[in-house]
């Protein structure tokens, strides 16, 4: 069963990231990536005019949530109490961000010893999104696609 009703792709992203600045953060995005650990996850929140998010984490592969598989053994984020990790801010348009103050997995999810926060957001724009500086760390930018993420974005909300 499809998990939208429709689930045809709109094009790519190809998205920057800051691994010398934040080589845990992106490190775990990466394998997350490359695992195909994100693959079928849903965009299950959007502020429009602002950002969305995906990549929430649970037990339920069937509604979009994205389970770890325990062979990636991903190491805890230490970035996440590091005030260095929030030097970027959501400037703009096509920022990518772990998301740290809007996530939204559950706490019964959170409490498990092997729970990694790999839930993320990128800003639609128009402007910037300064409610989520010093929250969330900013790890990337959208370097091709902004278009399609504000094609992705009018899509969910209709």
């Amino acid at each position: 069963t499809p998990l939208c009703s429709d689930p045809s792709p709109l094009g790519r992203l190809v998205l920057g990231l800051y691994g010398n600045l934040l080589p845990l953060t992106v490190s775990t995005f990466k394998r997350m990536c490359t695992s195909s650990s994100y693959k079928n996850t849903l965009v299950h929140k959007i502020f429009p005019g602002q950002f969305f998010q995906a990549g929430r984490q649970g037990r339920s592969r069937e509604y979009g949530e994205v389970r770890l598989p325990p062979a990636l053994d991903l190491p805890r984020n230490t970035e996440t109490v590091d005030s260095k990790a929030f030097l970027l801010k959501h400037s703009r348009p096509g920022v990518v961000s772990l998301c740290l103050s809007e996530n939204d997995d559950d706490d019964e999810v959170k409490l498990d010893s092997e729970y990694r926060n790999v839930e993320f957001l990128i800003t639609t724009g128009p402007g910037p999104c300064p409610q989520l500086d010093n929250n969330n760390i900013v790890f990337g930018t959208v370097l091709e696609g902004k278009v399609l993420v504000s094609i992705l974005c009018l899509k969910l909300l209709q």
